[in-house]
């Protein structure tokens, strides 16, 4: 795992930007695989802004996200295809039917794990962007007995509904699952771009850089992926600095 520490957010924005435009210009109908959350806002809003002004042509990319809310339909305000349509997809010209995300409203959703799997199969990414949880998820692949593969509905977490409830009006109205890809497709990605930021991550990310593989802790599984790039910043870092610094160049 190749480690980039940045001094804060906006440099870590910029960084990923940096990463997504080279991959999209060597490759311009590159299959980015999506996030959403606040990990990669300012990474999205920096690709808007360099389409806008710079010419950056986005309009042939193709990207599938890592999850949806189980119960939202694609139009809710905090579902994750509404995310992507309101800070990129929109914004940068990229047509509908070449993104993907699981339909979350799907009357049989494991019905639908098995087509979003199928679809995930068919377009490996170029590269994945990634965050992590609190929990150690990636996706929404929860901290686990195993590491699961599939495309999977998933009970998500106490922690992880405490750290999203802020994105609802009324947090009683938070799903409480989720359906996610599992880690078997985001291991087959040829790349994966990691993000953390924040002084609430420092924890995490210490389990992660140096901790034990181990499925309770899934972004572990990352360090067996052969490219991945970890951008982090100073906040997120402090803990790996205090006890590991000879992790971080």
């Amino acid at each position: 795992m190749k480690i980039i520490a940045v001094p804060n957010y906006e440099a870590l924005s910029c960084c990923a930007a940096d990463i997504v435009e080279a991959q999209i210009r060597q490759k311009p109908d590159t299959c980015l695989g999506t996030v959403t959350g606040s990990s990669p806002e300012g990474m999205y809003r920096e690709l808007v802004r360099r389409h806008r002004e710079e010419g950056l042509e986005l309009s042939r990319i193709r990207t599938v996200n890592t999850d949806e809310y189980a119960g939202l339909s694609g139009t809710h305000p905090q579902s994750y295809r509404y995310y992507l349509e309101e800070h990129f997809f929109r914004s940068c010209g990229i047509p509908s039917e070449h993104t993907a995300v699981p339909q979350g409203d799907a009357a049989d959703p494991l019905k639908e794990c098995r087509r979003y799997e199928a679809l995930c199969r068919s377009h490996p990414a170029d590269l994945q962007i990634l965050g992590v949880g609190h929990t150690g998820h990636i996706g929404f692949n929860e901290p686990a007995d195993d590491f699961p593969e599939l495309t999977h509905l998933v009970d998500l977490a106490p922690q992880t509904l405490a750290a999203n409830a802020r994105y609802f009006d009324d947090p009683d109205t938070m799903p409480r699952q989720a359906i996610t890809v599992g880690l078997g497709v985001l291991m087959r990605a040829k790349r994966i771009l990691l993000l953390i930021s924040g002084s609430g991550k420092a924890e995490i990310t210490e389990r992660l850089l140096c901790g034990r593989i181990v499925p309770q802790v899934p972004a572990t599984i990352l360090r067996l992926h052969p490219d991945v790039t970890a951008v982090i910043d100073e906040d997120a870092l402090q803990l790996v600095r205090a006890h590991a610094p000879n992790l971080i160049p």
